[in-house]
């Protein structure tokens, strides 16, 4: 039986949708062009043989709903809109563009969650053939918790600005490098041994700790001093006496030969017997809208990793229970609040149903197992070894639940070179080689102060849950998934990859972005502006709108930037969108996001006056 898919929308999220499906039984069709859409592609779904029911439609745009659906658009515009510039550039001297089409590729992947749950609906009974979305929606999603923070009306601000610049640190060799520790008495240890300890280091902590929730970090420069004083070997060595996690910032030459498109996928394998469904498992025919409405996520995560893959699966219609700890997560008083819960924790929690248990105790341990008793995805990720220690890996959970699709979201994903360090963003975005990616030939391959790589190792999670929800229903098995950071940040440029391989790199040199002076964002009278100028029409009609002779040669792009920086933002956005340029004013104040008319309908409200992005996905029976 096969059933088809066709997905519809710009090239690459398209592309990357086929990508994320072919490991879980997608193929390509003899019909592999479809239209309307920037490209478009058939897949089937299953054995050779009879085709099963009416195709499934995946429709991505640029804009979805968004009040912008006649005007052209790009990734770059995207990034301007969604306020990403804005965060990257946070640390800089202003908003800059992402060299990875970070936007593109997570709403690839999203259009695979979504072509997941509608399988898996149509096996427990619901009826769903169309699921729409865009990459603006992606975009808005990828700064969830900076527009919750910045749509507050509050600031959190622990400490004075430092002077200078966080981390990525340089050493006196060269290698520039991130570290990482949960422990000020370590954090103090590591900076005194590096002759650092006149430098205010309470002060420092206070700046440091809090950089995932801020997107922002300075520093007293005694500590850029220390580091720039001493090799990385004497500084690596430092860390490890200190127990301080510390990772060279890589760039592709090396990560090429060593991590591949392949390791952007979560693993998924069946363990046990096969088990019948459990009674009451499944849902009547025709019962709700949404995919994953009847299923059961049970869910003990916290930072952003876990939570928002749990949130995307209530997003898609399951029902989620948080396990918290007595007194509950900690996560929860994090700042800015809105009322008495922060708005970090709400962004990815809002909507699930907690309960508080002491895992630490043998009756807590009890209890989590007979809520997995009753559920169909249990989510956790805790530290390396813990679900061992505490008698709840998925072979544990197997004895109460055979069907049971058991989720692990790391850091590292079970490589045992790396389990001594700690899995957080920033160390693994170093160690992947994502700042090559996201900034162009010529700067330092140096992480960015976005959450790249807990935002896409969340959609790696959510992925993966959804591939064992799906062979779960098919043969009654329960499923062992493993997703981590390390797999987002594959994931998120396995087409830069894929290009360094096969020597066909397109506006890259060997992954890095290779920019002129009109792909950064360029200032106006009030802002800044972003085109996108991809052939020579495209020049022309840039030429045509700031009344500009296009036989300059050498000497269009200055003028042509001149001629912007003279008139406001939304004159050249309105003029050049009419002329057919992809182009958008940059958001600089992402708290004014759920205040613009053309975004109206893509946010929903999280209390005290903040906002967040709503679901990404529009579902249609």
């Amino acid at each position: 039986m096969v059933i088809p898919f066709e997905v519809r929308g710009p090239a690459l999220a398209v592309a990357t949708c086929a990508r994320r499906l072919a490991p879980i039984g997608a193929r390509p069709a003899d019909a592999t062009s479809l239209s309307p859409g920037d490209g478009g592609v058939r897949l089937d779904w299953g054995e050779s043989g009879r085709m099963a029911g009416d195709p499934i439609e995946l429709d991505l745009s640029w804009y979805g709903p968004a009040a912008m659906t006649a005007r052209r658009g790009s990734e770059a515009a995207v990034q301007a809109m969604t306020g990403l510039m804005q965060v990257h550039g946070r640390d800089s001297d202003g908003p800059r563009r992402i060299g990875l089409e970070v936007a593109s590729v997570a709403a690839g992947i999203l259009a695979g969650h979504a072509a997941l749950a509608t399988l898996i609906a149509r096996i427990r009974g619901l009826t769903v053939t169309r699921v729409e979305s865009s990459v603006l929606q992606a975009g808005l999603l990828l700064v969830s918790h900076r527009l919750a923070a910045d749509s507050s009306g509050h600031e959190w601000v622990p400490a004075p600005a430092g002077p200078a610049p966080g981390p990525p640190f340089r050493s006196a060799d060269g290698p520039w490098f991130e570290i990482e520790t949960l422990d000020p008495l370590a954090w103090k240890a590591f900076w005194e041994r590096l002759g650092a300890g006149g430098a205010d280091l309470g002060w420092a902590w206070k700046l440091f700790r809090p950089r995932y929730f801020r997107g922002t970090c300075t520093l007293p420069p005694g500590l850029h001093e220390a580091t720039r004083a001493l090799g990385l070997d004497h500084i690596t060595a430092a860390a490890e006496a200190c127990n301080v996690s510390l990772r060279r910032v890589r760039d592709y030459d090396e990560i090429a030969d060593e991590l591949g498109p392949s390791d952007g996928h979560p693993g998924c394998r069946p363990f046990g017997e096969p088990h019948h469904p459990r009674p009451g498992a499944g849902v009547p025919a025709g019962l709700g809208a949404l995919p994953l409405t009847g299923v059961r996520v049970l869910e003990a995560t916290n930072r952003m990793q876990g939570p928002l893959a749990g949130l995307l699966l209530e997003m898609l219609g399951a029902s989620v229970v948080r396990v918290e700890p007595p007194g509950g997560d900690l996560f929860r008083t994090v700042p800015p609040l809105l009322g008495d819960t922060g708005s970090f924790f709400l962004s990815f929690n809002r909507g699930k149903e907690p309960v508080e248990l002491d895992l630490a105790t043998p009756s807590g341990r009890s209890d989590l197992v007979d809520l997995a008793a009753g559920s169909d995805v249990f989510l956790q990720n805790w530290r390396p070894g813990k679900a061992a220690e505490w008698r709840l890996a998925a072979e544990d959970l197997a004895a109460a639940n055979g069907r049971l699709v058991y989720a692990y979201a790391s850091g590292w994903g079970g490589r045992p070179a790396l389990a001594h360090l700690l899995g957080t963003d920033f160390l693994v975005q170093a160690h992947a080689g994502l700042g090559a990616g996201i900034r162009p030939a010529g700067e330092p391959p140096l992480p960015s102060r976005a959450l790249f790589t807990d935002y896409a190792g969340a959609l790696v999670t959510c992925e993966g849950v959804l591939a064992g929800l799906y062979a779960a229903e098919r043969t009654g098995r329960g499923q062992r998934v493993d997703a981590s950071l390390l797999s987002g940040a594959v994931a998120l440029q396995a087409h830069v990859l894929e290009a360094i391989a096969s020597g066909e790199e397109k506006g890259r040199r060997r992954g890095r972005p290779v920019w002129g002076p009109l792909d950064h964002p360029l200032p106006t009278a009030d802002g800044f502006l972003v085109v996108t100028v991809e052939d020579d029409e495209d020049v022309r009609r840039l030429c045509r709108v700031c009344d500009v002779d296009p036989s300059l040669g050498e000497g269009l792009d200055p003028v042509i930037a001149d001629r912007i920086a003279g008139q406001p933002g939304a004159v050249w956005e309105a003029a050049l969108a009419e002329e057919g340029v992809a182009c958008a004013e940059v958001c600089t104040d992402l708290g004014a996001l759920p205040d613009q008319p053309r975004l109206n309908g893509l946010f929903e409200p999280l209390g005290a006056g903040a906002s967040v992005p709503g679901s990404p996905w529009r579902v249609l029976p």
